[in-house]
């Protein structure tokens, strides 16, 4: 009985880490903020007047310059660090720099994937599964908490819960006005094009042009 008991604590202790992580130490550092908040900004407008109901490919890309952007940001605060001789510890340094690198190649696939007209990129490159990845982590590159493993398992396990609680928003808020109008124009643009298409055929087909 003791093992669910010691397991419970262990994900209660992940569970409270993640929303420290989230909502409470960004706002103890103030620097760290000059990058989290145009990612909150840009991750709300984006999600509720963009992406409310899929992501296109063109946003994508977009968010995908975020990631890589992001990236740079971080390389350069670890470089700072490094600098001040406040990250020593090779270990935590490679992990960093490891980190950052997955982050770059991934923002780069995206761009790759999107310029070839690989549909995948509007799963994976959807805004708030960006900005969730930069919430959790940019913390631990402006060294306000430390790198941990029980930080990277809080970041996979908790991922579903704030997906879906985004998700959960979306569905039960109204859309935007702006975002119905961009709809309705894309619905009668593709509806005139289909039209368009059916009159060609017809002509085509007509006795007049099989004469």
């Amino acid at each position: 009985m003791s093992w669910y008991i010691n397991a419970s604590l262990y994900v209660w202790n992940l569970f409270k880490l993640w929303l420290s992580t989230i909502f409470v130490t960004p706002f103890q550092n103030i620097d760290m903020l000059w990058l989290l908040v145009p990612i909150w900004i840009a991750w709300f407008f984006a999600e509720f007047f963009q992406e409310k109901m899929g992501t296109s490919m063109g946003n994508a890309i977009t968010n995908a310059v975020v990631i890589l952007w992001g990236s740079i940001d971080c390389i350069r605060k670890t470089t700072l660090l490094m600098s001040e001789k406040i990250l020593i510890n090779w270990f935590d340094l490679v992990m960093r720099f490891g980190f950052i690198l997955l982050l770059f190649v991934y923002g780069a696939v995206i761009v790759v994937l999107g310029w070839k007209g690989n549909k995948i990129i509007k799963y994976i490159g959807r805004v708030r599964v960006i900005t969730y990845i930069f919430a959790m982590f940019v913390p631990i590159f402006y060294n306000a908490i430390p790198f941990s493993i029980e930080h990277v398992i809080a970041a996979v396990i908790f991922f579903p819960v704030f997906y879906f609680v985004i998700e959960l928003i979306d569905h039960y808020t109204p859309n935007p006005k702006a975002l119905t109008e961009d709809l309705g124009d894309s619905n009668s643009q593709s509806s005139s094009s289909l039209g368009s298409g059916s009159d060609s055929l017809t002509s085509l087909n007509s006795p007049e042009q099989t004469k």
